[in-house]
């Protein structure tokens, strides 16, 4: 088995090998997904000139272009998740001096993963700057404000196979018990508390507000519905499932609507919210008044309501 490290700031995966296909109009449409974020990691499936099937470390299969990929064997794959790494916060420039005039060698943006580098010998950290490393081993520098914590693991990747749900796979790696995953991420980076993770998972989707709609998009220019949701609650440690549906072998079960809690999420037919409390959500919606990431609220005396949504929603879902 081949790895790969995405090497854009957001790499494009297709659902077909082709990027694009013909529409019953004639016209052109795009075959796209998701994307691969700089620094996240992929399984290799097969390479076949130009394209490479891939299955991301969260369960995604689809097809790379081979350019966007850095492809290395599973011992460099394997050091490579196991040095301390950050996530960016921002759309951040990655520079090769510590200071504002430094020359941009990349930029990046919210979710990308970022290797933490060691100071250069008998140097002190500059104040206000971080060295991290590429994804090809050069050394940069990054404003402390650009960077979080970086709370997933990667570690499914080694593990996923056909036929073995994703949770079991990703506890298999990490040696735990699937049904504690949820549990394990509460422990680890929110103090245990159920409280503190559902208040992490809606303010880090309220970091996405006005972001613009992009079908199969995850990043911080443009995001769809289910990259939108999935990426809150990966930045918050619990992997789920990419799409606008609940899969079984993902960490989440469907409740009724009347019971969801802040940081649950609403399903609709082809589409995902996520619950903020009090009647509002926030999700990235493709309508033509909005054509991004906003809030609309369950209240039909509220002038955010969208009657569209509140009669179709379907189910929440909750990983508690």
């Amino acid at each position: 088995m081949q790895y790969g490290i995405f090497i854009r700031p957001a790499a494009t995966i297709y659902d077909q090998p082709a990027p694009t296909q013909t529409g019953a109009d004639g016209g052109l449409l795009s075959t796209i997904g998701d994307e691969g974020l700089y620094g996240q990691t992929c399984q290799v499936l097969e390479e076949a000139g130009a394209m490479v099937r891939v299955r991301t470390f969260y369960g995604y299969p689809g097809y790379a272009a081979r350019a966007d990929l850095r492809i290395v064997p599973e011992g460099a794959l394997r050091a490579y998740l196991a040095a301390p790494a950050v996530m960016a916060a921002r759309a951040a420039d990655l520079l090769a001096a510590p200071q504002v005039a430094g020359a941009v060698l990349l930029t990046v943006g919210r979710g990308a993963r970022l290797r933490l580098a060691p100071l250069p010998e008998g140097e002190g950290k500059p104040d206000g700057w971080t060295r991290v490393l590429l994804a090809d081993g050069r050394a940069a520098w990054v404003w402390d404000t650009s960077l979080e914590p970086l709370r997933w693991e990667e570690d499914a990747v080694f593990a996923m196979r056909e036929g073995l749900p994703f949770d079991e796979a990703l506890a298999f790696a990490l040696g735990a018990a699937p049904g504690g995953l949820a549990a394990r991420a509460l422990d680890r980076w929110h103090g245990g508390r159920e409280e503190a993770f559902r208040r992490a998972v809606c303010e880090t989707a309220r970091k996405y507000l006005g972001v613009q709609y992009r079908w199969g998009g995850k990043a911080w220019d443009g995001v769809d519905c289910s990259g939108l949701v999935s990426d809150a609650y990966m930045q918050c440690g619990v992997l789920i499932y990419r799409n606008a549906q609940i899969k079984e072998g993902w960490p989440m079960r469907p409740i009724p609507r009347g019971a969801a809690q802040p940081g649950d999420a609403l399903y609709f037919p082809g589409h995902i919210a996520l619950y903020l409390g009090q009647g509002m959500y926030i999700h990235s919606t493709g309508a033509a008044a909005s054509g991004g990431v906003v809030l609309n609220s369950l209240d039909a005396a509220s002038g955010l309501y969208r009657a569209d949504l509140d009669e179709k929603m379907t189910c929440a879902g909750s990983i508690f």
